[in-house]
């Protein structure tokens, strides 16, 4: 009997001990096979400096006078932040010729101009594929931990169910009151403590860190990026291309994330991982990065809207009417 009942006490102790273990082992994201660079472009673009839109919006229209009659003030915004402001100029100067040498004229330039549109619809492609690749891989990461915090949990619960179980069983063989009763407390206080730890358990994290950052600019918003083509930057900087109208693109992407996905009050610690280099993550982190992510994707693909609209009156344009 004696051997019993100390064999039973000793399994609660080493269950104990065992399984209520806080384990803050960090997985690195190169354990899965995926470099931190695994969805950047693999060379580097450059951009025609011809091509690079003015930021000096009130300028612009201003001096587009000739254009207001014939586009829309979005649409004169959009030749700007697609670097054919000029060429569309050119291309209404090249309808008063109407000789045989002017309609080819006007043809090579309309030729310039869709090929360059053709060239930005890929630049809107490649940012969200990239983004899309980004928010794939912080699912990833975010799903491989919950299931290793998920099998934790069960192996927590099973423990604080054996062992209050084994502390009953205990209890009832030990004809000793003060030993029964001690047996019961400490049995009980374990498998509460185990109980506790399932509510909030101390979850595995991952080392992740993201050299090229595609959050990073839209936080930070500064004058240029060094992840945005000049192109797109642009649109997410001018306030025109907003529903308000009040404040560009990343500010309102900036709102949203505050409102709904972060804390008003997020530390320096999550703005670093989250928007610099990256750091140590838990799974909530890298599943806000994968929604956040996401979120940014549909803004960017939003633009082709905006393309489609200038592509249509630019073929308005064209026609002989």
């Amino acid at each position: 009997m004696k051997k019993t009942l100390s064999g039973i006490i000793y399994v609660i102790i080493a269950a104990s001990q065992f399984l209520s273990c806080r384990n803050t082992n960090i997985i690195s994201h190169l354990k899965l096979n995926v470099s931190s660079q695994y969805c950047a472009p693999t060379i580097a673009y450059t951009y025609n400096p011809e091509f690079i839109p003015s930021y000096n919006t009130d300028s612009i229209l201003v001096n587009s006078k000739t254009l207001s009659g014939k586009l829309s003030e979005h649409d004169i915004l959009m030749a700007n932040a697609t670097g054919i402001l000029s060429l569309v100029n050119q291309l209404i100067d090249s309808k008063k010729d109407t000789t045989l040498n002017g309609r080819i004229n006007r043809l090579e330039i309309s030729n310039k101009i869709q090929n360059h549109l053709h060239l930005l619809t890929t630049e809107i492609s490649g940012i969200a594929a990239e983004l899309d690749c980004e928010g794939e891989r912080a699912d990833l990461f975010a799903g491989y931990l919950d299931d290793l915090n998920d099998k934790k949990t069960a192996r927590l619960t099973g423990a604080s169910i054996v062992i209050a179980a084994l502390a009953t069983v205990a209890a009832v063989m030990v004809n000793n009151n003060g030993l029964q009763n001690g047996i019961t407390i400490g049995g009980g206080v374990l498998s509460a403590g185990l109980a506790v730890l399932t509510i909030k358990p101390h979850g595995k994290k991952m080392s992740y860190t993201h050299e090229r950052n595609v959050l990073e600019d839209i936080w930070f918003a500064p004058e240029k990026s060094t992840v945005y083509p000049p192109f797109i930057w642009y649109m997410l900087k001018e306030k025109r291309f907003s529903n308000n109208k009040q404040e560009p693109l990343v500010q309102t992407i900036k709102n949203r994330w505050n409102k709904f996905e972060l804390n008003k009050d997020i530390d320096s610690t999550t703005v670093n991982i989250l928007f610099k280099n990256g750091g140590i993550y838990d799974a909530e982190n890298l599943h806000t990065r994968a929604t956040m992510l996401n979120q940014l994707q549909s803004t960017i693909r939003s633009i082709n809207q905006d393309m489609q609209s200038l592509m249509s009156e630019l073929n308005n344009l064209n026609t002989d009417r």
